[in-house]
């Protein structure tokens, strides 16, 4: 649901097309040939220099030729530490790629020792060498490990709604199948085996207290409870009527306070608000008006202990994203409002906060623009919201992204994953509070239709990231 309402929102349908293959971007400085006397200037631009590429990964490498070159005329030839390899040049249309004079090649990374290692392109034309660039990069080990659930989802046109991780060993994920399969399966192993818990209701949201007693939406906004582990679920009804107490739910989290959940919902007057509820006998037992003049449909949630994290909020008078923050277990919500970084060109008005993590004072924030600016931005807080770093990152990636989707906080440091396409790196890393993102080449899609757009950290230890037809989970630091 989350995928489905963000691109509408965002109105993305000609967008998506056009950045479908761009993960070759320009960059504004010229490449500075440092041996003979070539012809011509040569750039790589993807990967950049001195990046992370993982063992078993695909990679788009691409250069930028001089303008003034034939392209056609050359021989391409790739070297690691001036060993020939072979690569697949990507026959793809891309307005950005013609634009910018970009061109794309699949790379099969395999056989390299880990380490420093020299990545070295030539054009040749009539055997003499016309145009060069080197660049170094650093093969490391995969921090991810791809996991088949097929078995468990009715096939490999799955996709997930929801991730919950209970703990360093512990997970649930929810999702279902596009022949109308639905399955919420559970991991105590730190992903490596799933087990089916439930197949008979189709979840978008989870969330657990404990191995037993949870909560769950499912994909009409209805709420419901388990205290079996999600092996069965009963409506959350109004001790009143008898009628679901919620139909319009869109997220739901447990605070540190036992025996309450947490659900942002509109109510009968179509308000915003959040509300706390007793698990025992369904009883509100307070609501808050968390933004009652916004639009904004999508509210996400985000507990760790008696801190809470509400983001997805857009004040329709000024255009301001804001989130809500509590340290008291939602017994009261402080809105702050998230500017546009100093040199957004959409400014406020395409501002969209899409992915929010909270760990004690920690907050992460990640998103983009609904605009044609092709720009994502970070925002990190370490005291709990007073002050911000806020990045756009969009030019400090090797390639064009409009979004960072999701986030997760993981240590000292950040996973963050866009609405990834093929040819492009799905999840990026940064542990310097979002001034710098480093792509993890290892987590890439590998069809067309499928994306990664969750991703769930537990204390640096356990990480899964999923979504469309694709589970990945953390494997190490």
């Amino acid at each position: 649901m989350k995928t489905i309402n963000h691109l509408m929102k965002a109105g993305l349908s000609l967008l998506f097309i056009s950045i479908l293959f761009s993960g070759c971007k320009k960059e504004s400085d010229d490449s500075q040939q440092n041996d003979e006397n070539l012809q011509y200037n040569l750039k790589i631009t993807n990967p950049i220099d001195n990046y992370d590429v993982a063992l078993g990964s695909k990679v788009t490498l691409c250069i930028e030729p001089d303008e003034n070159m034939s392209y056609g005329d050359f021989e391409k030839h790739f070297y690691i530490d001036n060993q020939e390899i072979n690569l697949n040049e990507i026959d793809i249309f891309d307005i950005d790629n013609i634009y910018y004079n970009n061109y794309a090649f699949e790379w099969n990374v395999s056989g390299l020792s880990p380490g420093s290692h020299t990545l070295k392109v030539e054009m040749v034309n009539g055997g003499t060498v016309e145009a060069r660039e080197e660049i170094t990069i650093n093969i490391v080990n995969p921090k991810w490990e791809e996991i088949d659930i097929t078995a468990l989802t009715g096939g490999n046109n799955y996709y997930i709604n929801d991730v919950f991780l209970l703990n360093d060993q512990i997970g649930w994920i929810a999702g279902y199948n596009s022949t109308g399969s639905k399955f919420l399966l559970k991991t105590t192993d730190k992903g490596t085996t799933w087990q089916l818990v439930n197949s008979g209701l189709n979840i978008d949201k989870i969330a657990f207290y404990n191995e037993n007693t949870g909560v769950a939406i499912d994909n009409v906004g209805k709420v419901y409870k388990t205290f079996d582990g999600g092996a069965s679920y009963t409506l959350v009804t109004d001790p009143a009527t008898g009628a679901s107490l919620f139909n319009n739910a869109m997220d739901i989290s447990f605070s540190q306070t036992a025996g309450e959940y947490q659900v942002t919902a509109r109510d009968i007057n179509d308000n915003n608000k959040v509300f706390r509820v007793r698990l025992n006998d369904n009883v509100i037992i307070q609501y808050t008006d968390v933004m009652p003049d916004s639009s904004q449909l999508l509210y996400e949630m985000k507990f760790d202990g008696a801190n809470g994290l509400i983001y997805g909020m857009e004040e329709d008078a000024t255009d301001l994203q804001y989130i809500q923050l509590t340290t008291d277990n939602g017994q009261s919500w402080q809105g702050i409002p998230i500017p546009a970084p100093t040199d957004w060109l959409g400014g406020n008005n395409h501002f969209q906060v899409e992915g929010g993590a909270i760990v004690g004072n920690n907050i992460w924030l990640t998103g983009g623009d609904n605009s044609d600016y092709l720009s994502a931005f970070s925002a990190v807080s370490n005291d709990g919201g007073a002050t911000w770093f806020i990045k756009t990152v969009e030019n400090k990636l090797a390639f064009d992204t409009t979004s960072l989707f999701d986030v997760a906080i993981a240590g000292s440091g950040a996973y963050a994953v866009n609405f990834s396409a093929k040819y492009q790196p799905a999840m990026y890393y940064s542990n310097d509070n979002g001034n710098t993102w480093k792509p993890l080449y290892e987590v890439t899609t590998p069809a067309d239709n499928q994306h990664v757009n969750i991703v769930a950290f537990k204390d640096n230890n356990f990480g899964i990231a999923t979504g469309d037809g694709i589970l990945y989970r953390y494997i190490g630091n």
